[in-house]
């Protein structure tokens, strides 16, 4: 069956927006019983929270927090697993008009102690079993953690208190709301403030477009510290009437199929890496109830999109965005899918690829990926505490290139059709005897073969050509790397792309370095490259 996308106008976004008030309350009053969040514990009993019962405990945490002293633009950290008391603090949070500042469980302790002082936050919200990663973290005066702990009050009693007294923030559109820590791939993480309107945006696409509703049920494994699960578990389910599936601690990949099937799920969000592990594990069987898998967040490839399609029976969409922007590009399910390609932006959303003086390029020209400066989802800026104006902790600073756009970081191009296709970070092109070459590119050619089970491509330096394109090659299972393989995967890569592309290094290895978040840390094997000693083969 062919779907297709539901053509939907461009959000218009309220003067004011309370994401608590506006949405998961307004839902408690409507329909009270619905589900809004379906919860599977680690112990694998299932239990079902209904929007009233979120939205209770939500009001009654929020006065908590407002009579132990947080405020509207008070920072909150939140380091907590996958359960219903995330998406009570996020609500409570937004109650207040406080900033809700998620982390993933993964964190370290001096990474923790950076983000509470990096974002001046006045408090937090965890789990018993997390307290450790605040053993550093200075300047937190309200703590609430579920089983509570030596300084910490009790979240769950804070949930189930009588009192939920405390005023709901007002909240114009520009209104400090919300803030995410980018994954530093490409730096130190950053502290991106974003405001009401951007969770109005997030709320609203790509949902609108997949014509989310009531009967539906989303499932992302995401650490509760991306956007992903903010975007899927909360915003955008909420704001539909769908319900949320919470997994505690997700079953490995080659098992999440049988989760698919049994709850239910409509919605799939998921990166390529897990798509690909479920591809190579899990047995196929009917699944007459998802509607939708959407990736974004790593390249995907055309022979990815349709061994998804025929494995699940549904299209495999691919969006584009950041921690500092929506999903603000969508792929057509209508369309083949192609590599690399990232799809049109949504109705609303300003993307284009631009060149150095902020001109849009021509297709098929390389240039920078930019997001317009007036794009209602577009954060606020780079938070920055210990500075703005008298009376303020601190300020977001957003740069803009010509005065109109905000530079993402990636390289990308666009074709004749208006579709948008991502080649890499733009401190990952690789130029090489006058070409600039996309590792994108490479790797998705790369990856096609049986042979690998994923790769990752950086420039490596060369005195002939300043740059080369080297791989690090993991291989699947039964496999053995050596010279004939190199070369062999060398001539396979010439028969799929422009043979100038081809990596002339190669190194087979066991793993490749990853953020937190999951994604290639294609830096770290740069750093490695160009920091060799005088003389090092590679």
């Amino acid at each position: 069956m062919t779907r297709a996308l539901r053509a939907v106008s461009a959000p218009a976004v309220p003067a004011r927006f309370n994401f608590a008030g506006d949405v998961l309350y307004r839902r408690a009053e409507l329909t009270p019983a619905r589900i809004a969040t379906l919860a599977i514990h680690a112990d694998g009993s299932m239990e079902a929270w209904s929007y009233a019962r979120i939205a209770a405990a939500s009001k009654s945490l929020a006065s908590a927090m407002a009579r132990a002293g947080l405020k509207q633009g008070d920072r909150v950290l939140l380091v907590m697993p996958r359960t219903p008391h995330w998406q009570v603090a996020m609500a409570a949070c937004m109650h207040l008009g406080a900033v809700p500042v998620p982390c993933v469980t993964q964190i370290t302790a001096p990474e923790l102690a950076y983000r509470a002082q990096k974002s001046g936050a006045a408090g937090a919200i965890s789990d018993r079993r997390l307290l450790d990663k605040f053993a550093s973290c200075a300047g937190l005066h309200v703590r609430f953690a579920r089983g509570g702990g030596d300084g910490w009050r009790d979240l769950e009693e804070a949930m189930a208190a009588p009192d939920a007294s405390a005023p709901l923030a007002v909240m114009p559109a520009d209104a400090p709301a919300l803030m995410y820590f980018t994954s530093g791939s490409s730096g130190p993480p950053k502290a991106v403030l974003h405001a009401a309107r951007g969770i109005y945006v997030r709320a609203y696409q790509p949902w609108r477009q997949l014509a989310m509703g009531e009967d539906d049920v989303i499932w992302t494994t995401s650490d509760t510290g991306w956007t992903r699960a903010g975007s899927c578990l909360v915003f955008g389910a909420w704001m539909h009437g769908a319900a949320a599936l919470m997994m505690e601690e997700p079953p490995p990949p080659e098992a999440r199929v049988d989760v698919l099937e049994a709850c239910g799920v409509t919605f799939f969000g998921a990166v390529t890496t897990e798509l690909r592990i479920i591809l190579g594990a899990a047995r196929k069987r009917p699944l007459p109830k998802l509607r939708w898998t959407l990736s974004a967040g790593e390249a995907m490839t055309a022979e990815m999109a349709a061994r998804w399609q025929e494995f699940s029976g549904v299209p495999l969409l691919v969006g584009y965005g950041q921690s500092e922007t929506p999903t603000a590009t969508l792929t057509d399910p209508a369309a083949p899918a192609v590599n690399g390609m990232i799809g049109r932006p949504m109705a609303g959303n300003q993307v284009a690829v631009v060149d150095a003086e902020g001109r849009e390029c021509a297709p098929g020209v390389h240039g920078s990926l930019a997001f317009g400066a007036t794009d209602p989802g577009l954060m606020l800026g780079y938070w920055e505490t210990g500075t703005g104006r008298p009376g303020e902790d601190g300020a977001a600073r957003l740069e803009l290139l010509a005065g109109r756009w905000h530079l993402s970081g990636d390289c990308g191009t666009r074709d004749a059709d208006g579709n948008l296709y991502f080649v890499g970070r733009d401190d990952d092109v690789i130029s090489s005897a006058g070409y600039r070459i996309g590792p994108t590119e490479v790797e998705n050619a790369l990856s096609q073969h049986p042979s690998v089970a994923e790769c990752a491509v950086v420039a490596s330096p060369d005195g002939v050509r300043g740059e080369v394109v080297k791989a690090y090659v993991v291989l699947r299972p039964g496999q053995r790397g050596g010279e004939a393989l190199a070369a062999s995967l060398q001539d396979y890569v010439k028969r799929q792309i422009a043979p100038y592309k081809y990596p002339r290094k190669m190194q087979f290895v066991d793993s490749l370095p990853r953020t937190a978040s999951g994604k290639i840390l294609r830096r770290a094997l740069r750093e490695i490259e160009f920091n060799a000693p005088k003389g090092d083969p590679r």
